[in-house]
């Protein structure tokens, strides 16, 4: 990795969101080396991760520089996880709470899988259900390559998902935007992702990982002030859980 990673002494104490650009103070650091579901190296921390005051998002600027096919490139895979073959339940449970909202044949509508990872939500997808789906990520998938597009130009889809995506992202709002461009008007955006709560968590919170490029973590505030900083017009929570949620744009 190309960031130079910092000592407490040297972090800024203050940043600014990168959700909503409130003030943003130090909260406490990690090893870099840590993964998400693992425990935390025996090791100094040097990957700081900052709350904004306004709308809680827990985010660290440690790896803003990298160039991040570093951390998924072709051995990822198998050192993350051998046996994994996609969020692909997962994912289609994203289509399904999108499709509350665009109420839509799902044959007759495009999807595109943001971060489609090792592509087995297309694969199924086509292969046992016929859909039209396409994947989109910063690295080629493994399955279903037929489907992915590398560049999406200026290509619209009527639902957008992004299943264990949205924590990788160092640019969070601008790729948010980036996805409501290329959403059909009305278009769906569903994700999933772990919700931070403050109130509950902290620094041993398994789902942080900054080694793994868990690096950007959502509150209920933070991604409702997204919702609507966007425009949403309607969405849909999932269990009322703030990480499993679907918005409609119009």
């Amino acid at each position: 990795m190309a960031t130079k990673f910092l000592t407490r002494e040297q972090a800024p104490k203050t940043i600014s969101c990168k959700l909503c650009g409130n003030p943003s103070e130090l909260q406490f650091g990690l090893p870099h080396n840590k993964r998400a579901n693992h425990p935390i190296p025996d090791e100094p921390d040097d990957c700081w991760y900052y709350q904004c005051s306004h709308c809680n998002f827990l985010f660290t600027p440690a790896l803003d520089d990298d160039d991040h096919t570093e951390i998924y490139d072709e051995t990822y895979w198998h050192n993350q996880d051998p046996d994994w073959y996609g969020r692909v339940t997962e994912t289609f449970r994203l289509v399904a709470l999108a499709n509350e909202l665009l109420r839509k044949r799902l044959d007759e509508i495009e999807i595109l899988d943001f971060g489609c990872g090792i592509g087995g939500f297309l694969d199924m997808s086509h292969r046992s259900l016929g859909l039209k789906t396409w994947g989109t990520d910063i690295i080629p998938p493994k399955v279903g390559k037929e489907w992915f597009l590398p560049d999406l130009g200026d290509k619209k889809f009527d639902v957008i998902t992004a299943c264990e995506v949205i924590e990788h992202l160092p640019n969070p709002r601008a790729i948010f935007d980036f996805i409501r461009a290329h959403l059909k008007s009305p278009g769906v955006f569903a994700f999933q992702t772990a919700q931070w709560d403050p109130a509950s968590l902290d620094r041993d919170w398994w789902y942080l990982g900054p080694h793994n490029g868990h690096i950007s973590l959502y509150s209920r505030e933070g991604l409702t002030h997204v919702f609507n900083d966007m425009g949403g017009v309607d969405r849909r929570l999932w269990n009322n859980y703030a990480g499993l949620q679907a918005w409609l744009f119009k």
